[in-house]
């Protein structure tokens, strides 16, 4: 069952809630406010008071009596007044309030190059505002080219930020492309992208890692031409069942290492080769419908039965792996028609 909640900047834009997820999509990055209204989250000390017993035997706590409990704080939601989680947390932790990052970020944009009038923002809440993801899409950061069968076949460019404040997420800065066609977030390595990944402690650059996400996004525009190499890079089935069998889908267990028939996850191989044939008639055997079978599997968490809070950090596990791949040495050689590897 979907609740609509109403934005609280703009009421013509509608949030849905989901169990304990909210989200809501828009086209403003200095829009917050579904952040302000049920994120705005921070960690208050706890006091430990010492009971008593009054004449007629019932306890009262001395509020005179009050002291700090050392190295335990509570996480209060104080936009719905919610107490959310309780437990030790190290005088180093660095809190990031939800609201105010992204405050940060939509001041940055609008002092960048990056062309922000022409953007679509996806804002998540999680577990009742301890986690939050923000995306936006550049629409006018784009290249467009056609399949092989006439379909448009459009990439453009996204940033995405990730923050916790319940130790379950580091702080995590992505920026990229989205293939529209087929949904893809794209995976890119080198100076192609940027990924940048912080714990919540001591002192974190919030400003300096989103705007090297932004010069992420210039990169990336400088050297869109990549997609064209790979749509122009032969990759037969064969040549993706080595990579795979060389790379993603090979184990890295102490059996495997001793016995090479269980080095291979068959089922994940399996998996992307059949993505592989579907891009194929497309994209045809080249190295653009690889990296999009790739893209599908670190996209759209096939067999994944997380709870939402949890999908997230698969997604950034899975883009880890792929850029791997598309890094890699086998890869490289096919972009040189080098079929060895």
């Amino acid at each position: 069952m979907l609740d609509l909640v109403t934005s609280e900047t703009n009421a013509t834009d509608a949030a849905i809630r989901r169990g304990d997820e909210i989200y809501s999509i828009h086209n403003t990055p200095a829009d917050v406010g579904l952040f302000s209204k049920y994120a705005k989250v921070e960690r208050v000390p706890i006091e430990a008071h010492t009971p008593s017993r009054t004449y007629d035997g019932r306890q009262e706590f001395d509020v005179m009596s009050a002291r700090p409990v050392d190295g335990y704080s509570a996480l209060y939601n104080r936009a719905t007044d919610a107490l959310l989680d309780v437990r030790p947390v190290s005088r180093h932790y660095a809190l990031i309030p939800h609201d105010s990052l992204f405050e940060k970020q939509a001041a940055l944009l609008a002092e960048s190059d990056l062309p922000d009038d022409n953007v679509t923002v996806t804002d998540r809440i999680y577990g009742y505002g301890k986690r939050v993801h923000r995306t936006v899409v550049f629409h006018d950061l784009k290249t467009e080219t056609r399949t092989r069968t006439g379909k448009p076949d459009r990439v453009e460019c996204r940033m995405d930020i990730f923050n916790s404040v319940d130790l379950s997420w580091a702080f995590q800065v992505f920026s990229g492309a989205y293939r529209d066609l087929c949904r893809n977030s794209l995976v890119f390595g080198g100076a192609k992208s940027y990924h940048q990944r912080k714990i919540h402690k001591g002192h974190i650059s919030v400003d300096a890692m989103i705007s090297k996400a932004g010069f992420g996004l210039d990169m990336w525009m400088n050297n869109r031409h990549q997609m064209e190499v790979w749509r122009n890079s032969h990759c037969s089935e064969f040549d993706f069942q080595r990579m795979l069998k060389q790379s993603i889908c090979r184990k890295n267990t102490r059996a495997a290492k001793h016995d090479e028939t269980l080095a291979i996850n068959e089922t994940k191989l399996n998996w992307l080769l059949e993505r592989f044939k579907e891009e194929t008639p497309e994209l045809g055997n080249t190295l653009w419908a690889a990296y999009n079978a790739l893209t599908h599997y670190a996209t759209h968490l096939p067999g994944t039965h997380t709870r939402n809070s949890n999908k997230e950090l698969v997604a950034t596990r899975r883009n880890d792996e792929v850029r791997k791949v598309i890094e890699g040495d086998f890869w490289r050689g096919l972009e040189r028609n080098d079929v060895n590897g």
